[in-house]
């Protein structure tokens, strides 16, 4: 479209355009939209790149914490075999879950029960789940939670800066189309055609 509208004000070609309404301030204009557009783009490309490294960051946590609490768990099956009470507090027999609020609710509630629980610790402690470390992974939970919110956010961002930039198109493809449409009626000599971008298809091309 910048090609089309820049060369389209050349002195060979506007008098023709003009003829059928298209004019010199018009397709200032179109530049115009067009540097806001090419803005728009680099806002989105900026918004989807903040919203990549905030999912790789989130993803990286989850992952680290997940492999600990992975471990800790299998080792309380180990330290509480036979507890019918403490495998469904610490939800022990409960399949792992997937879905972020839920896998964030069931480790959260590991970590808690064991804490509130003398008996719970005492037992903990001695497979290697120490105070130290549940505080550890209580605040791992803490910061991939403040992560999952702020990769939410730039998705969100992102989003928006997507339907921004989609709507300036909207907006200025119509203009293009028109331009190309009536070149290809003034204009019938392919080089003309080819200096506002148009593609002819000469005889012997490959399809």
């Amino acid at each position: 479209m910048k090609i089309a509208f820049t060369n389209a004000k050349d002195p060979d070609l506007l008098p023709e355009l003009e003829t059928v309404g298209i004019t010199e301030a018009m397709l200032d204009d179109y530049l115009v939209e067009i540097t806001n557009l090419e803005q728009l783009s680099q806002i989105q490309q900026r918004e989807y790149g903040e919203q990549y490294a905030e999912t790789d960051i989130y993803n990286l946590k989850k992952a680290e914490i997940d492999t600990l609490f992975t471990r800790h768990r299998n080792l309380a099956k180990i330290a509480f075999e036979g507890d019918r009470q403490a495998n469904t507090t610490l939800g022990i027999d409960y399949p792992k879950k997937v879905a972020f609020a839920a896998w964030f609710q069931q480790i959260s509630n590991f970590y808690a029960q064991i804490l509130a629980n003398p008996d719970f610790k005492t037992k903990a402690e001695a497979v290697n789940i120490k105070d130290a470390d549940i505080t550890a992974m209580q605040t791992s939970l803490q910061e991939v939670s403040d992560v999952k919110n702020s990769q939410k956010k730039e998705l969100g961002e992102a989003q928006k800066a997507t339907d921004t930039r989609d709507a300036a198109i909207d907006l200025l493809y119509p203009k293009y189309t028109q331009l190309i449409a009536f070149a290809k009626v003034l204009f019938p000599d392919n080089q003309t055609l080819e200096k506002l971008g148009i593609i002819v298809k000469r005889e012997g091309d490959l399809l």
